[in-house]
């Protein structure tokens, strides 16, 4: 009965395109204020699955540079409508596995912070691998992959491809969920 709740409210999300079930609790971690306040490059890939953008906007310096990054072509409507008069933030429709090719089409040779709410479950091993592949390919020596999951299951993924990987847990949001920290 839950599941068959869960189901249903998860796809009225999708119909609503809605932004994001997370909780504010968990934008908020997702969005280190002294990392952001630090990066010249952040990226977001797919804003309507971590609920991040408006908290990524408040914290990030003046002349730093947001790189929203979305497949849904309704989202990418929605989003020009809301961030596309401000000159700091670029919206690509674009997938993530072509990530260094579209941020290269931006002149953009490597990314401070990258968020991202991929649910990597639903990918096979070798695509979440090519795809953490891709991420760890346009970080800067310093940069960090900020990403949400539900589950542990695709943690192993994570280390085989970061140097370092450190997981959180936010109780506060509904479901509880897992905060991935990745470096370089």
């Amino acid at each position: 009965m839950i599941q068959s709740w869960l189901n249903q409210y998860m796809n009225y999300l999708d119909e609503a395109k809605m932004i994001s079930p997370e909780s504010t609790y968990l934008a908020e971690r997702m969005t280190p204020k002294d990392v952001l306040e630090a990066a010249s490059v952040i990226v977001e890939i797919e804003p309507r699955t971590t609920g991040c953008t408006e908290e990524i906007i408040r914290k990030m310096r003046k002349d730093a540079m947001l790189v929203l990054i979305e497949t849904d072509a309704d989202m990418i409507q929605y989003l020009t409508n809301r961030y596309g008069e401000f000159d700091r933030i670029f919206i690509v429709e674009a997938n993530v596995v072509d990530l260094q090719d579209t941020l290269q089409t931006l002149n953009i040779k490597e990314v401070d912070v990258l968020v991202s709410g991929l649910p990597f479950i639903t990918l096979g091993s070798q695509q979440t691998e090519n795809i953490l592949r891709e991420i760890k390919a346009v970080l800067s020596k310093t940069g960090l992959f900020l990403t949400i999951q539900y589950t542990k299951m695709r943690k192993r993924h994570f280390q085989h491809v970061f140097n370092r990987v450190s997981i959180e847990r936010e109780y506060r949001n509904v479901p509880p969920i897992y905060l991935f920290h990745c470096t370089v």
